[in-house]
């Protein structure tokens, strides 16, 4: 007979594990089945240059959760009981130009303000405005983030209901270009916030990704980016001791390749060894769109069409992780206490030539990098005296000579270290060790980051709220398939990488089945 439980998750993903600790929580037995060898999908610390030295291999600091209740009313208790602990730097972003002039976004707003005065006193009262404005959006924006949106085109409806909401909708369907140039006239200070929202996976002068650019001074300075002590997966190390401590089972190395459906039912899913566990009230899948019609059977025509014109975002990043015997000099005593660290030139005309070259497939030689030594402010990411390093560099999937990335890798991994002493000279000659990724490993790492998109899936309007991953998807459960819920990076919402989005497939399953969730939040 199939082992049997309550509910199966398929994958470890932080949303997954989310979803499931609120089932476990609710007494409902769950099991997690993880292919990889170790869990949290993304959400990953692992020691890959030097022993001592951990690395955040795919998500850093946490911007979206920090609004979840998940976070801020402590619903599954990880922060009183299962040891997560968020450390809040004193600056989130920064831009050190090629003339060594800099702008830091700080957690406090008077502080970026002084920032950017120092570049263009009109910008620093123009970014004042903006952020003002973006504040009186903040909760309604936090309110609709975690749990199941609106339909799309009621969404609309309630917007097109007022001045205000018709203002939003008009910059949501705009670029963050377009965005900056109303607002700003400062190319430094253009480029400082198009380089951010790169780190997105947006693509500046892309239509759709207005709404990213307006809200981000409202999540910044509310709440900041933040990153657990230990490393990003210390939060599902959390997770993980909070599922089993409600009785859940996780288990790794557990490929699934069919999620079983009768009678229009998901009842169960099939191992890649071909055993098969029944799940009696539901599944929660991290299964991407791009994958679900080959692993779920009985989808209806609309789902399949909506699901074969999903997008990725147009890019995706190789990553450096470098173990220094020394930290890195900056060009600011404050970049030592900031998540992120960028590096770009000074106009937005050579800035704009990266995303050039990433459209035709090409590495850029533009220098632009984003560099995290989060171990400046947080020691247990290293040895005493020594750094944790990681460097993001955009890159396309596909490159255009129709090289594969696994040819590519070493000169890409070579070009990169060379890249990154450029614009921080003495880097090379502090390198104890070093370990390197591409979009291509990505992938192979986790079905979630299909064509290297570690955020799963593009950001624009279009595919976003009600409308992600697909509208018929889009409410977390699967057409066809009654009792199959999604959770992952693909879904809804769209508020800075790590969310906990898995709240809200939560929500949606209690829903469903006529349960109290307000009860087991308390």
């Amino acid at each position: 007979m199939p082992e049997t439980f309550d509910v199966v998750v398929i994958g470890s993903g932080h949303n997954g594990l989310v979803a499931g600790a609120y089932l476990a929580k609710a007494g409902q037995s769950v099991l997690v089945l993880e292919r990889n060898d170790h869990f949290g999908g993304g959400v990953l610390t692992k020691e890959v240059t030097a022993p001592g030295f951990r690395h955040d291999m795919h998500s850093m600091g946490h911007l979206g959760i920090a609004a979840n209740p998940l976070i801020t009313k402590d619903e599954l208790k990880l922060q009183s009981k299962y040891g997560l602990r968020y450390i809040k730097p004193v600056a989130d972003y920064s831009t050190t130009f090629s003339d060594g002039s800099v702008i830091i976004s700080y957690r406090d707003l008077e502080r970026t303000i002084q920032s950017i005065e120092k570049i263009s006193p009109r910008d620093a009262e123009a970014y004042r405005r903006l952020a003002k404005e973006s504040m009186e959006f903040l909760p309604m924006i936090v309110e609709s983030c975690f749990v199941p949106p609106p339909p799309f085109g009621a969404f609309i409806a309630m917007m097109d209901q007022s001045d205000m909401g018709r203002n939003l909708l008009q910059t949501m369907q705009r670029s963050v270009v377009d965005i900056l140039d109303e607002r700003f006239e400062n190319e430094k200070v253009k480029v400082h916030f198009m380089r951010i929202w790169s780190e997105h996976f947006i693509d500046p002068e892309c239509k759709g990704d207005g709404g990213s650019m307006f809200m981000l001074p409202a999540f910044q300075h509310t709440y900041g980016l933040n990153c657990p002590e230990g490393g990003s997966g210390s939060l599902v190390d959390a997770l993980v001791r909070c599922l089993k401590d409600h009785g859940a089972q996780l288990r790794a190395n557990s490929t699934v390749s069919k999620v079983i459906v009768e009678k229009g039912k998901a009842v169960g899913v099939r191992l890649a060894d071909g055993a098969e566990i029944r799940a009696k009230k539901c599944i929660v899948g991290q299964i991407h769109p791009y994958i679900l019609p080959s692993m779920v059977e009985g989808l209806d025509e609309q789902t399949r069409y909506e699901v074969s014109r999903a997008q990725t975002a147009s890019y995706s990043c190789v990553a450096a992780q470098y173990a220094l015997d020394a930290p890195p000099q900056y060009a600011h005593k404050d970049l030592d206490q900031c998540a992120l660290v960028g590096f770009s030139p000074t106009s937005v005309k050579e800035f704009r030539k990266l995303f050039y070259d990433l459209r035709e497939g090409r590495m850029s030689t533009v220098p632009a990098l984003s560099v995290h030594t989060i171990s400046n402010f947080d020691p247990t990411r290293a040895p005493a005296g020594k750094t944790s390093m990681t460097v993001w560099r955009l890159a396309p999937y596909e490159l255009e000579d129709g090289r594969s990335w696994d040819e590519y890798k070493s000169q890409a991994e070579e070009e990169t270290l060379a890249l990154v002493e450029k614009v921080l000279p003495g880097v090379k000659s502090r390198l104890i060790a070093k370990y390197f990724e591409t979009p291509l490993d990505f992938e192979r790492h986790t079905p979630s980051f299909q064509r290297g998109d570690v955020s799963g899936l593009s950001t624009q309007f279009f595919q976003s709220m009600g409308a992600r991953p697909t509208p018929s998807l889009a409410q977390y459960a699967v057409p066809g398939a009654d009792g199959l819920y999604l959770a992952g990076c693909f879904m809804h919402p769209v508020a800075g990488g790590v969310t906990g989005g898995g709240r809200a497939t939560a929500v949606k399953i209690f829903s469903d089945r006529g349960w109290d969730f307000e009860k087991v939040t308390r």
